[in-house]
C-alpha cells in the first residue's frame, strides 16, 4: 500500500512567475496596438492568480492512498476514489499523471496531478514512480 502526500511545488510556482513576467514584458514591448495589449494582460494575470491558487493549495490532491488496482484521493477534503492513472510523463524532474474520475460531482472525465521534484520527499518521489510504471494504464 502507498501513502503520500503531496505538497504545492515551489518549484513550479517560481517557473510560473518567471514565465507569466515575461509574457507581461512581451506584451508591453511589443509593437502592437495599445488596445491588443490591454485586452492580452488580463489573461496574463488570471494565468498567474491561477497558479497562485494551485500554490496555496486550491484544487489539489492531498493525500493518495494507493493499492494494486484501487486508488483513493482527497482533493480539496473529498474523498475520491479512483483508478489506476494514465501516466503523460514520468521522469526524474517532472511526473504527470491523470487520475480517470466518475460521476457528476467532479466535473471532468480526468483529474490531472503534476507532481515536480519538491513536491514529495526523494524516497516518496521514487516509491511513486515504481508505483506508476507497475500499475498504470499506458
Amino acid at each position: 500500500m502507498l501513502r503520500i502526500h503531496p505538497v504545492p511545488s515551489r518549484l513550479r510556482f517560481l517557473l510560473a512567475l518567471v514565465l507569466h513576467g515575461l509574457a507581461l514584458a512581451a506584451v508591453f514591448h511589443s509593437g502592437a496596438p495599445f488596445w491588443l495589449k490591454s485586452g492580452l494582460t488580463p489573461f496574463v494575470c488570471g494565468g498567474l492568480w491561477l497558479e497562485g491558487r494551485i500554490f496555496l493549495g486550491r484544487r489539489q490532491v492531498v493525500a493518495l492512498q494507493a493499492s494494486a488496482r484501487s486508488v483513493k484521493l482527497k482533493i480539496d477534503g473529498e474523498a475520491v476514489e479512483t483508478g489506476p492513472p494514465r501516466v503523460r510523463h514520468c521522469s526524474e524532474w517532472l511526473i504527470i499523471v491523470e487520475f480517470p474520475l466518475h460521476g457528476a460531482e467532479s466535473g471532468c472525465r480526468g483529474f490531472p496531478l503534476v507532481l515536480f521534484p519538491d513536491s514529495l520527499p526523494t524516497d516518496e518521489l521514487r516509491r511513486f514512480r515504481r508505483w506508476i510504471y507497475f500499475n498504470s494504464e499506458e
